[in-house]
């Protein structure tokens, strides 16, 4: 079986200001270290080469300066094959207005991004790991399409426009709802083992399996 480096990266730093729920007791960045922690622990688990791509606290910017989340990212591609490395993002999401308020009932559910420039593999990714995520029951208003092959949403992210292997940026639930922080915190393994499963989703398809 094709061998894949799985990179996991946990965006935000714990001085990250604004990534957090409005009463401050739900934070991104803990969060997201957590969730990264047990998905690479999971993959680990089934003989997968998986790594943490930021194990400090603070914030690594995405694409600035001499060390930057893009760059340690395309630095193992330059290693190894960008064809052998896959990068999966993990984030939770908030509402569009960002005004630090409570939007209960407003927006819901997981979702799966990839850059404007997204190659085939990124959305094939995309898809795998979205469809497991419907899967597990973290549909939202979100989820704009069930359709295979098209379970993914284009953004202007750097860090899956800028990095060279397949790159995808999920965002489980919104962190400025009660239902959203409830789900988040209290169904951890659920959203870990949807990002898990539908990655060997994907390393299955590379190999040719079902």
């Amino acid at each position: 079986m094709k061998k894949f480096i799985i990179l996991i990266d946990n965006g935000h730093g714990f001085e990250t200001k604004g990534k957090a729920s409005p009463d401050g007791k739900y934070q991104e960045w803990a969060w997201a270290r957590e969730m990264a922690g047990m998905i690479m622990r999971e993959l680990r688990q089934l003989g997968q080469d998986a790594r943490l791509l930021v194990p400090e606290r603070e914030d690594v910017p995405i694409n600035s300066g001499t060390d930057s989340r893009v760059k340690r990212v395309n630095t193992i591609c330059d290693l190894y094959g960008k064809e052998n490395v896959i990068l999966v993002s993990i984030h939770s999401n908030a509402g569009p207005t960002n005004d630090g308020q409570w939007h209960d009932g407003k927006w819901s559910g997981f979702v799966a991004e990839v850059s404007l420039n997204a190659s085939a593999q990124s959305k094939l990714l995309a898809d795998f790991i979205w469809a497991r995520a419907i899967e597990a029951g973290l549909k939202g208003n979100r989820s704009f399409t069930d359709a295979p092959g098209k379970r993914f949403i284009q953004q202007n992210l750097g860090i899956c426009r800028d990095t060279k292997c397949p790159a995808v940026l999920t965002e489980s639930a919104f962190h400025d709802t009660h239902e959203g922080v409830k789900l988040l915190t209290e169904s951890k393994q659920r959203i870990a083992l949807a990002h898990v499963d539908g990655i060997m989703d994907y390393i299955k398809h590379a190999n040719g399996m079902k």
